[in-house]
């Protein structure tokens, strides 16, 4: 599909997903009303009419990454701060990119592979075999690997050999494996193993956050400077830190945020539920 074909296919294809994906439209209302509180109910609607157009580009995002020819590829996507991963690597040790669940995700991903060849993608296993192999495949065409978030000590193999991982740890995984930290005012279980990783590897922390700039029809990757402090010996501030780093980038183009995921749902003993 044409880029200017598929960018434009995204709003009607998003108005669509909005009226089917009733379950997932409230989730979203519910994470902008309690994100959001000093935003009148009309920007917030506005924002989720966005945040569904986002999504429906998603669909075309992803073909995108997974089969456009490089030479194609490249004319609509742009890479910024490259020199802090240059920075990480002096330092003789393996790369943790941190990112956050976009909506172009997959471009981002691709994007990094381009200023990071040595990058391996940390993912989620499928319920279904047969997309999880359509998946992994697709991303191996650029990635250097791919590694279950189930498989720790590959992770911590891939740091310790010097290569790269992404690794995007802004979603729910339950009590178990979380540390509450704040997340745009709110107590969130925030994934201890990013600190684990990062204490178990000596591994180099460069944030990374991916966007669509629908002015310039392009897609950008930027790299921020390696973490300094990090881990600093206090896991929830070190979770709270990078909370305030993925907030800070999200606020800044707030619709291509993954909304539809109930990044609420576990709370602290004695509260309510956060979801109806």
């Amino acid at each position: 599909t044409p880029w200017w074909l598929g960018i434009a296919l995204s709003g009607p294809l998003g108005a669509v997903l909005r009226r089917l994906a009733g379950r997932r439209r409230r989730i979203a209302e519910r994470n902008l009303e309690r994100c959001f509180p000093d935003w009148s109910a009309a920007d917030r609607a506005a924002l989720l009419s966005a945040h569904f157009r986002a999504l429906g580009r998603t669909l075309f995002e992803t073909c995108w990454a997974w089969s456009a020819g490089d030479r194609r590829f490249r004319r609509v996507v742009r890479v910024e701060g490259a020199e802090h991963l240059d920075t990480a690597r002096a330092a003789g040790k393996g790369i943790m990119i941190l990112t956050a669940h976009v909506t172009c995700l997959e471009m981002g991903g691709r994007i990094t592979a381009l200023a990071a060849p040595e990058t391996n993608a940390v993912y989620r296993p499928l319920r279904s075999p047969v997309l999880e192999w359509y998946q992994n495949s697709s991303r191996s065409a650029y990635l250097s690997g791919l590694i279950s978030k189930r498989d720790l000590r590959g992770i911590v193999r891939a740091l310790r050999a010097n290569e790269a991982i992404w690794y995007a740890p802004d979603q729910d995984f339950g009590p178990d494996r979380s540390v509450f930290a704040p997340f745009f005012g709110i107590e969130t279980a925030s994934l201890e193993a990013t600190v684990r990783l990062a204490q178990m590897s000596g591994c180099a922390v460069v944030p990374m956050y991916a966007a669509f700039d629908a002015a310039r029809r392009r897609w950008t990757v930027r790299f921020d400077p390696p973490l300094g402090d990090f881990p600093s010996g206090d896991t929830r501030a070190d979770l709270a830190r990078i909370n305030r780093i993925f907030e800070e980038k999200i606020r800044r183009v707030p619709e291509q945020y993954w909304w539809i995921h109930r990044r609420f749902k576990t709370r602290p003993e004695g509260e309510p539920p956060f979801y109806d």
